[in-house]
């Protein structure tokens, strides 16, 4: 890493100390929790002000490294503006199992805001800028207005419905049909604002995949071969990007519909479409 990439990181960590709540952020600074909140209430401008009065800076964190856990941030939420993180769990015969991840736009945190203490350990799968903040100061600003509380709401009940959308993947399908609809729910969730996108680009391995899907590296692998055969996608097993080929088709072989169709519909406006029910 240059000296000069050293000094930003020092810069950012030592940021992280200072208390902005009684600051006045520059009217055109960037405040991420907006951004995610917005998509799922209007809000005025008021809260942009607020929630970027609130948020701590970008922190610079490794591949790998633990952000979240019951005695690490706890007292925190934590906004991806860049990487990819994991939620996931020891069982009792030490195997990793993976609850969940995270993608640039998401907050960790947020559904189990008022549940106590999280049991859950969140890795980073790569290098990235988290933003951090404190939960009372979200608290505290969802108290001046009703918009606040409603994209809160909403946005933790999105993310809810994701996970429901998940494990009833897991439950009712076979494996292919399950890395179908995987590799659909990470392109709907990383091209939000260009649906018409047809590329995918996973920095993950197929073991972390197995490991979310309940699936082997090798089983993973075959599944995407099955995936090719069909004439589904096009991958390219150097960079691990994927080409979407027959879209729709690919919608329908996954039954990939609900908590997303729904979103999609109110954000765009119709854009996406709800797949065939037979």
């Amino acid at each position: 890493m240059s000296s000069h990439s050293v000094e930003i990181d020092r810069h950012l960590n030592a940021n992280l100390k200072l208390n902005l709540g009684n600051s006045t952020p520059p009217r055109d600074a960037y405040s991420l929790y907006y951004e995610i909140f917005s998509r799922h209430a209007s809000l005025i401008s008021q809260d942009r002000e607020l929630l970027l009065k609130i948020q701590d800076p970008p922190r610079r964190v490794r591949k790998g490294k633990v952000i979240k856990s019951h005695d690490i941030n706890a007292n925190y939420l934590l906004a991806i503006q860049n990487g990819w993180a994991c939620s996931c769990r020891v069982t009792k015969e030490g195997k990793r199992q993976i609850i969940d991840l995270y993608l640039p736009g998401d907050i960790i945190g947020l559904r189990d805001h008022h549940a106590g203490r999280h049991s859950d350990e969140i890795i980073m799968l790569t290098e990235g800028l988290v933003i951090p903040m404190l939960k009372s100061n979200l608290d505290r600003v969802t108290q001046k207005g009703p918009h606040l509380v409603n994209a809160v709401l909403a946005a933790a009940v999105h993310q809810s419905n994701l996970m429901t959308d998940r494990l009833n993947n897991l439950i009712s399908h076979d494996a292919t049909t399950r890395l179908a609809y995987f590799i659909l729910e990470m392109h709907a969730r990383l091209n939000l604002s260009r649906l018409e996108s047809q590329d995918l680009s996973l920095p993950i391995s197929q073991q972390t995949i197995g490991d979310l899907l309940s699936m082997t590296n090798v089983h993973v692998c075959r599944c995407l071969n099955i995936l090719e055969a069909k004439e589904f996608l096009m991958r390219n097993k150097t960079s691990h990007n994927i080409h979407i080929l027959k879209y729709e088709d690919l919608i329908e072989f996954s039954g990939f519909s609900t908590a997303y169709s729904y979103f999609f519909k109110k954000a765009f406006h119709g854009f996406y479409r709800t797949p065939k029910t037979h």
